[in-house]
């Protein structure tokens, strides 16, 4: 039965030394491509063909992908072996064993076992049932959305603090009314047990519970899962943990893996604590490291390993290469975000003439608000493109909502942006927003709409939410004629009250606006640039029925596969030929609202070292001198990019210079260095900034004009 597997052949010497040794508790220090989904698949295998059942086996992931690809992987290595028996591990998500072990024991908990699961919708609106239940009309207006206090709520459960904590935490503009959220938590756990329901927090924390006080059905469960493996480890929160060393105790064989440096979801309560104490959680733990990349090449880990060295909590580690030579990453300096734009098109269109998929070119950014410029680059150009992370930047609510503003000081006759607006406000619903808006019509311009009396006529319900947005209409009104005056005005008045009470995400939304605002800085016509979001938008699909209009690019437009477009976080764990990471500017990456938590440098530090270790062969590192419209709003490049070491990356030794010597008159940039330019050999050539401003007296006649940098 045994030995049908050559693992000495299908292994390289690390993950061997895992596969054949990891008994007691185990910590393998999983280096970015370095097999570790291959170790944990074989290290099953292993265990199964020296004769453990498969049922005492418990496998642990965070997706059901992960946990379907491992389990179909350890079939077909162990296929004919044990008579079938693997289709007894314990293979899943964390969410799904507890299900399956909840399903047996509802009843001590004081379920039954046909209990409901409640999605996250699900959730939404019993807690927005709730908020009915418990408080008063004067009270609603004051509370966040349902979607926030789920956030909260669910925050406190899995890092395992008091609710209090959690609001101060995460949104201390709500500390004045815990007792109101904490009054709606409550009601919300009630209904749960009375609908015999749980959410996905419930299946974590009851199973927990049930492990803390059922110490029969403890025993139990620690003489099943002798073997225990947990996959991202470095992703567990402080429950998972708790759950984990409930179910390991002292004596039995954990196998966790993961990697430190790609900690980066401390936002949804992972702590890298918990792998970074593994060893003294677990005295006389064996830690193994897996240091050989499958993925890059020796000069892009050359550069990983320098990024990641700074962090000072960490296991050190060095990744080594299986891959030929290729390229040193490029660090590009660019004038501004628009030329970045270009920058990073012209050379996909290079990557492509050279044989390159589409779909192995990402471009991969912090925020979302950082990909505006190349969506705008890409509409212009007619080419579709895939997005993760999140909606594209124009479809997303709040950039819709921006623009409905500018839209009805535009044309105040706009029906549709009218009803979106008054869709927002408390109190008015589809009817009222209805019979408000006839009467907004009556009006004939914003100001004699300012002076509607809502509440005699319309009643006191839609009157509160009337006040908040008679407020931004009057911010809008006093604001100049140009969309940027608009947005900013629209950012100093009350809707930014609404967005961090309406999303969980509200720091990234207002960050969106507050880039585009500065993006439009360069139209002095509201109707010029909501023309052009509009036609550019609709250009990436098919052009409107009758209109006539042939998009920008469109004999350029690529079919089928679509170069990627994503956020780091969403790209943990894929890769691409060719990565381009942008925006790396001094005030975008490191984030700065990540800078005021504690360990907040550290894991800006660890997600631009996930960004470096997606690429295979091309990795592009670029700043944009302004991020506006071409403007004057400067910005210098990265604290990441100063720190690196020089002989690592093509452009180096400039970003040095540039940190020691400072800027030449503002401009960001040292005399004699930033153009560039890629040539077909993919090597990035520079041009000197002196050329660049002559160029620029002969277009302008002044070089400091704000239009130079779109006409060079």
């Amino acid at each position: 039965m045994y030995g049908k597997i050559d693992y000495e052949k299908e292994l390289n010497a690390e993950q061997l030394a895992v596969v054949q040794n990891a008994d007691g508790p185990c910590l393998v220090l999983a280096g970015a491509g370095s097999g570790k989904t291959r170790t944990i698949v074989y290290r099953v295998a292993w265990l199964v063909e020296h004769g453990t059942r498969p049922d005492n086996i418990l496998l642990l992931t965070f997706t059901n992908k992960a946990a379907n690809e491992m389990m179909a992987r350890i079939g077909e290595l162990l296929g004919g072996v044990g008579d079938g028996r693997t289709a007894g591990i314990w293979g899943g998500t964390f969410h799904s064993v507890a299900n399956r072990i909840l399903r047996r024991t509802a009843k001590m908990l004081d379920y039954t076992s046909d209990f409901s699961i409640l999605d996250q919708d699900d959730s939404k609106s019993l807690i927005k049932a709730c908020v009915r239940e418990v408080t008063t009309d004067a009270d609603v207006k004051r509370l966040p959305s349902p979607a926030v206090i789920q956030e909260i709520v669910s925050y406190s459960r899995n890092a395992m603090i008091p609710l209090p904590h959690a609001v101060e935490k995460m949104h201390p503009k709500f500390a004045v009314i815990t007792e109101d959220i904490l009054k709606v938590a409550a009601q919300y756990g009630k209904k749960k047990k009375e609908a015999n329901a749980m959410d996905f927090d419930d299946l974590l924390e009851n199973w927990y519970l049930l492990l803390q006080r059922e110490s029969q059905v403890r025993e139990r469960m620690a003489e099943q899962f002798r073997y225990i493996l947990v996959d991202e480890f470095q992703d567990t929160n402080a429950l998972q943990n708790a759950i984990i060393r409930l179910l390991a105790g002292s004596k039995h064989d954990l196998l966790v893996v993961g990697d430190d440096a790609q900690s980066i979801y401390s936002f949804r309560a992972a702590d890298v604590r918990n792998i970074l104490d593994f060893p003294r959680q677990y005295p006389g733990a064996k830690v193994f490291k897996l240091e050989t990349n499958y993925r890059s090449t020796p000069e892009i880990l050359d550069l990983a390993n320098d990024i990641i060295s700074r962090n000072v909590h960490q296991f050190t580690k060095n990744l080594t290469a299986v891959a030929p030579r290729h390229a040193k990453p490029a660090i590009v300096p660019l004038p501004s975000a628009s030329r970045e734009a270009e920058f990073i098109l012209d050379r996909i269109n290079d990557l492509l003439a050279q044989g390159v998929r589409p779909e192995n070119i990402a471009v991969l950014f912090r925020a979302t608000f950082h990909s505006q410029a190349l969506e705008f680059e890409l509409m212009r150009r007619g080419l579709d493109y895939d997005y993760r992370g999140g909606l594209k930047f124009f479809d997303r609510a709040h950039v819709k909502d921006m623009l409905s503003f500018l839209r009805i000081r535009n044309n105040f006759a706009d029906e549709a942006a009218w009803l979106r607006l008054l869709g927002m406000q408390t109190g008015i619903g589809e009817a009222t927003a209805d019979k408000l808006f006839a009467a907004i019509k009556e009006c004939g311009g914003l100001a004699k709409v300012t002076m509607l009396p809502v509440e005699q006529r319309f009643g006191s319900r839609p009157a509160r939410g009337w006040r908040d947005f008679r407020d931004t209409l009057e911010a809008l009104i006093k604001a100049g004629d140009r969309p940027t005056d608009m947005m900013k005005a629209v950012l100093k008045s009350p809707y930014v009250d609404y967005l961090e009470a309406e999303y969980p995400n509200y720091r990234e939304r207002l960050e969106d606006l507050e880039q585009m605002a500065k993006f439009a800085e360069d139209y002095d016509d509201a109707s010029a640039f909501l023309a052009e979001v509009t036609l550019d938008e609709g250009a990436l699909s098919a052009t409107a029925p009758g209109s006539g209009r042939k998009p920008a690019g469109a004999n350029r437009q690529y079919r089928g596969p679509r170069i990627v477009l994503s956020t780091i976080h969403q790209a943990k764990g894929l890769e691409w030929d060719a990565v381009f990471v942008i925006h790396l500017t001094a005030n975008s990456f490191p984030n700065r609202s990540a800078l005021m938590e504690e360990g907040g440098m550290e894991e800006e530090r660890r997600l631009f070292y996930v960004a470096v270790t997606r690429a295979r062969k091309w990795l592009y590192l670029s700043h944009p001198a302004t991020i506006g419209r071409d403007m004057f709003n400067f910005a210098g490049p990265s604290m990441f990019l100063e720190e690196v070491t020089p002989t690592y990356v093509e452009g180096g030794e400039r970003a040095r210079r540039r940190a020691g010597q400072g800027v030449d008159e503002g401009s960001g940039f040292v005399d004699d260095e930033p153009s560039v330019e890629v040539g077909e050999d993919g090597e990035v050539r520079e041009h000197s900034m002196t050329a660049v401003r002559e160029r620029m007296k002969k277009v302008n006649g002044d070089w400091k004009k704000k239009s130079f940098l779109r006409d060079i």
